[in-house]
């Protein structure tokens, strides 16, 4: 019971600690929220960290890193509506960004949108021609040669 309680206060601890971070970091830079937001995504704190890629892309709007760590995470998070927006958005800023066509794509496949899903892929292969191979198993269950 003790070793409970000491867990769930070092961890309380540890996200008001946090909290204070992203706080104190509102006015910092997009790149050092998304070294934040990246510490935190790999400590496991994935709600602090959405929250920390958020905050980036409200402190800048147009930095197409910080939608891309954002839809990177709900992608991981399956929270496919919200990661399907900011990668549309990231593609507004950027409209050659393979990546995000690629996240699009495997998006649209997960919400069973697979004409949509075909289209964005082709168009990240037509940007960067070397994702044909690496998505040839993905193509070839979409129904492409």
């Amino acid at each position: 019971m003790y070793s409970t309680i000491r867990q769930r206060t070092l961890l309380g601890c540890a996200a008001l600690i946090t909290g204070f971070v992203i706080w104190s970091a509102q006015g910092a830079a997009p790149n050092t929220l998304i070294a934040l937001g990246d510490q935190q995504w790999a400590a496991g704190q994935l709600e602090l960290a959405q929250k920390t890629f958020e905050h980036a892309v409200k402190a800048e709007p147009r930095s197409v890193d910080a939608h891309m760590k954002l839809a990177g995470l709900q992608l991981s998070r399956q929270e496919f509506k919200a990661c399907i927006e900011t990668y549309q958005r990231a593609i507004g800023l950027d409209a050659n960004n393979a990546r995000a066509w690629l996240g699009l794509g495997f998006a649209y496949l997960h919400t069973g949108q697979n004409d949509l899903s075909l289209a964005a892929l082709d168009e990240a292969i037509r940007i960067d021609p070397g994702n044909q191979e690496k998505l040839a198993p993905v193509l070839a269950k979409l129904g492409t040669p």
